[in-house]
């Protein structure tokens, strides 16, 4: 592969993204944004590359997830409330909202999606046969079309949005843990308070422990209003999505139009498919329904390569599972990563696993494909992931250009694993 179609994809990809964001601005799961975003990146598949394009259609609940942490801080001030009023109701509330979180934004299980009502989304993708007409194995090239509601938190100051996160999260669960205890107290102090088998000192001691546990709900009301403050659903507001990830979207279309174009390259009796794909931002819901959709065409021989955010040149990571999600991608699949890293001397390759939320391989995972992630963004948090400044003028030609060389060469390498895999 020479130096001048590196830069030149690169290129594309640059023009491609400012393309998408130009004509539809930030694509919020679910919305016509998004919609339009897929039909644009369709375009520019049969423009590019010369493919036509499937679009899958299916729906989802765009804020049952992520987008529902601000209502969580809001129904945590109305719990503080009931404390005073009723601890069994405060503490019933406080109870849902934990296990809420822990289903619906934590884990993304979705068992809770049928409460909210269902907007339409899509898949779209292309595939490039191989010149056979046989097929050994197919490789699926991925990024999400979809970009980020604004997480102010991080946008005002991304070294505290963590820690006013978990103190939002454990406000929350102290409501929820005094509101337990003045029930327990509650049940007794009829006895307590109307017998003399207490003395007056002890008394005046459990009229201390009363005082300090009916405090505890205001100290709670900082941590519940950062959690309303989590993210806004105002459109205007949100991340155009550049790095977040037309990058991975238009890395993948640039990676089979290199391989349509020189297809003696392509190991023999290989199909690429490049996939947009929507609503990871909500739950990694169009990589769900893809998994869905396609059930019947995963064996052994398939492997998908997702590809999410190339901006950080110093940050190129093969990312090996979801601690959230307790997802580990392929070894094998890392290894391919970090060793072609290091042949294309990538300044700081290596290996990490996604600490927060998850991305698209997770479903692939869990549906028997082979999988890794790769990723070229700073881990730590930032004012630009997830924020209004994820903007094309953020994206750099070196990231690209060694995101393109990493995957194209990373091609024949699967193919060798699948060939020694599966002899």
């Amino acid at each position: 592969m020479k130096d001048a179609e590196i830069k030149q994809n690169a290129q594309l990809i640059l023009d491609n993204v400012k393309e998408i964001i130009d004509e539809t601005g930030p694509r919020l799961p679910g919305t016509e944004e998004e919609k339009r975003g897929a039909e644009k990146f369709a375009e520019q598949v049969k423009r590019d590359v010369g493919l036509d394009t499937t679009t899958e259609h299916f729906k989802m609940a765009p804020v049952a997830s992520i987008g529902f942490i601000p209502v969580l801080g809001y129904l945590g001030y109305v719990s503080a409330v009931l404390f005073y009023l009723s601890p069994i109701a405060s503490f019933i509330m406080a109870a849902l909202l934990l296990i809420y979180a822990g289903l619906q934004i934590f884990t993304y299980t979705g068992v809770l999606d049928f409460l909210f009502k269902k907007h339409p989304s899509q898949n779209v993708y292309a595939t490039l046969e191989p010149k056979s007409g046989v097929v050994d194995r197919t490789i699926l090239l991925s990024g999400h079309l979809d970009s980020s509601w604004c997480w102010q938190l991080s946008a005002i100051n991304p070294n505290t949005m963590m820690i006013k996160t978990i103190i939002g999260v454990l406000s929350v669960a102290g409501i929820a843990l005094v509101s337990l205890i003045a029930i327990c107290n509650g049940a007794l102090s009829f006895m307590f308070w109307t017998t003399n088998i207490v003395d007056v000192s002890a008394k005046k001691i459990a009229n201390i422990g009363y005082l300090i546990m009916y405090i505890v709900p205001i100290f709670a009301v900082p941590g519940c209003y950062w959690l309303s403050q989590y993210l806004t659903w105002d459109k205007k507001k949100a991340s155009p999505g550049a790095m977040d990830n037309l990058t991975g979207c238009e890395l993948a279309l640039a990676t089979v139009k290199y391989y349509k174009e020189h297809q003696d390259e392509l190991p023999e009796n290989t199909r690429l498919i490049c996939a947009g794909i929507g609503c990871e931002e909500a739950g990694l819901k169009g990589s769900l329904a893809f998994c869905k959709a396609h059930k019947a065409d995963f064996n052994e021989h398939y492997y998908n390569i997702n590809l999410d955010s190339f901006r950080d040149y110093d940050h190129f990571n093969a990312v090996k599972g979801d601690t959230w999600l307790f997802s580990k991608f392929d070894k094998d699949l890392v290894n391919i990563t970090v060793e072609t890293m290091n042949e294309i001397d990538v300044p700081t390759p290596g290996i990490i696993e996604n600490p927060v939320g998850g991305c698209d391989s997770t479903p692939f995972y869990r549906a028997g494909v082979k999988t890794v992630t790769i990723a070229a963004q700073d881990p730590r948090p930032t004012n630009y992931y997830h924020t209004y400044n994820d903007t094309v003028e953020g994206l750099n030609l070196p990231t690209l250009e060694k995101g393109f060389e990493l995957v194209v060469k990373m091609i024949p390498k699967v193919v060798e694993l699948d060939k020694n895999q599966n002899k």
